[in-house]
């Protein structure tokens, strides 16, 4: 782009890719990454949207003290982002099944990965 600056002088401008933002996942990320551990969890289940273990597992797999994740994990049951079940040996965390929410945890996962 070139922009006359005055009647003697041309100043080139360098233009700016434009980039359209994904609305959708910026709205998910200011709802449910509200904090770093938060934001850990969701890339780790975004990069393995089959994972199932428990908070002490999960820790470990993100480099985290297991108190802060499980509070973040449950938190993230609450709202609706992972399931937790208890198969005899304590709690188990997964990513909920919702279509719309696996895509979007996954879609979050391959950015921070870009």
């Amino acid at each position: 782009m070139t922009i006359q600056a005055s009647p003697a002088r041309t100043v080139r401008v360098a233009e700016m890719p434009t980039h359209e933002v994904d609305v959708e996942l910026l709205t998910f990320v200011e709802r449910y990454a509200t904090n770093l551990a938060r934001w850990d969890l969701l890339v780790f289940f975004g990069r393995n949207p089959s994972a199932r273990d428990n908070a002490l597992g999960i820790a470990q797999q993100i480099g985290r003290r297991a108190q802060i994740i499980e509070k973040e994990l449950n938190d993230l049951v609450y709202l609706g982002i992972l399931r937790a079940r208890d198969y005899g040996g304590g709690m188990q965390y997964e990513l909920a099944r919702l279509p719309g929410t696996r895509r979007t945890v996954m879609r979050l996962a391959r950015r921070t990965d870009a």
